[in-house]
């Protein structure tokens, strides 16, 4: 479909409309480039960083034992050590999926099942071949325009969350070193723990320093490798869907006027091919996430309760600082699990829109061996793609609802614990 020096132009276009993705991948360990010399350093900078953020864990600990009537404080530090155990469970699957992951990113970003379809080099002399060539990419820079937007306002969304925990500690920790006297007062960390050895030290080193390391590591990995992760799932899912309105643009032009009759089953072959690319690539990025993203929504299923809850705390306290901050995590979380459904919702969509191209066009009028075609490929476009959330249930928006109904029961059921 596309000459060599187009093919390099859309690889650098693409490129660019996920280039922050790319580069903050790079920071917590994942290289979605080509490989390099520098992928075994990046393997050990993620191993360091997901370790980092498991030792943080004995001051969440801590902090729980603590405060373990305080319900408010007791679901904050809940919340933030599930949001980073889910990072790192993402962390550590990267390690064991990253050739994979590479491959199909490699395939989106250039778009190699479009390269690969056997069907413009077979119409090439035919008029339709050129208008069936621009609605096709018209198409797919659409998607790949659609797919910049959701990354950018994941990005500013996680950046505005984990700014907000660590920017706050580190200036009231500051303002409370320069205003009052040295052991009078508790430091703040980005994350709520408590190392209780260490309570009397201060700001002192290093015992502030290796507090504030742990603390700004699991922090960190909570924001950007969720850029990095779900990012992945947006490219290719949306790439995917891309692809099934292409070849249902495709399908649409196998009894076009423009297509003479005696060349119309090869043009209908070509189509099945591509369906059969399309299906091994859906199928692929289907399971490639299917089973981790279970730990992403069984966080978000508590986590949104969590997070109301701990919004109403900071709106009966008049806490502009936990409303604002409660506001910004409820933004983020929520637009993660949408991320899923939603662009699953279309993903499912899309898939099922195949069957009605093939039955949409003029098959009736055409040869025996055309209508014996397009008989088969109705059967097997019965069975759709879809993404799937383990074995459990699918991403779509009817899940999406239950997970709000669901997590609305957490919040009333954390505010009667409360009030008891």
């Amino acid at each position: 479909m596309y000459s060599p020096e187009e093919a390099a132009a859309l690889e650098r276009r693409n490129f660019h409309s996920i280039r922050e993705m790319i580069r903050l991948a790079y920071t917590v360990g994942f290289n979605l480039m080509e490989p390099t010399r520098w992928d075994r350093p990046l393997r050990v900078w993620t191993i360091v960083l997901s370790l980092s953020s498991l030792a943080s864990l004995y001051g969440h600990w801590q902090m729980f034992m603590h405060y373990i009537e305080d319900m408010p404080q007791i679901v904050e530090t809940v919340g933030t050590a599930l949001q980073f155990l889910t990072s790192i469970a993402k962390m550590w699957y990267f390690l064991y999926a990253h050739r994979r992951m590479y491959e199909l990113l490699r395939q989106a970003r250039c778009h190699e099942l479009l390269q690969r379809c056997e069907l413009f080099s077979a119409i090439s002399d035919l008029p339709v071949a050129e208008s069936l060539r621009q609605r096709v990419s018209d198409i797919m820079q659409r998607y790949w325009g659609s797919t910049r937007r959701q990354l950018l306002i994941y990005l500013y969304s996680c950046i505005a969350i984990t700014s907000n925990y660590f920017i706050s500690s580190l200036a009231s920790n500051l303002y409370r070193y320069f205003t009052r006297p040295h052991g009078t007062f508790d430091i703040v960390l980005p994350l709520p723990s408590l190392y209780p050895g260490w309570a009397d030290k201060g700001l002192a080193f290093p015992y502030y320093h290796v507090q504030m390391y742990l603390e700004s590591c699991s922090l960190y990995i909570c924001g950007m490798t969720a850029v990095s992760f779900d990012g992945i799932f947006i490219v290719l899912c949306l790439h995917s869907v891309g692809l099934m309105e292409s070849l249902n643009e495709m399908i649409a032009d196998a009894t076009s006027s423009l297509v003479p009759p005696e060349r119309r089953v090869e043009y209908l072959r070509c189509c099945i091919y591509q369906y059969q690319r399309v299906a091994s690539f859906a199928e692929e990025v289907n399971d490639c996430f299917r089973h981790i993203t279970l730990t992403q929504f069984l966080l978000s299923l508590f986590g949104w309760g969590l997070g109301l809850f701990q919004l109403s705390v900071g709106l009966g306290n008049s806490s502009s600082i936990t409303t604002i901050r409660m506001t910004m995590y409820l933004v983020a979380s929520g637009y993660q699990i949408v991320v899923y459904c939603y662009n699953g919702q279309r993903f499912a969509t899309a898939s099922e829109q195949i069957a009605g191209a093939f039955y949409a066009c003029d098959w009736f009028g055409e040869s025996r061996e055309f209508r014996q075609l397009i008989r088969m490929m109705l059967m097997r476009t019965n069975r759709c793609f879809r993404l799937d959330v383990s074995w459990f249930l699918p991403m779509s928006l009817p899940t999406l609802m239950s997970m709000v109904r669901t997590s609305g029961q957490y919040f009333l059921l954390l505010q009667n614990v409360n009030e008891k």
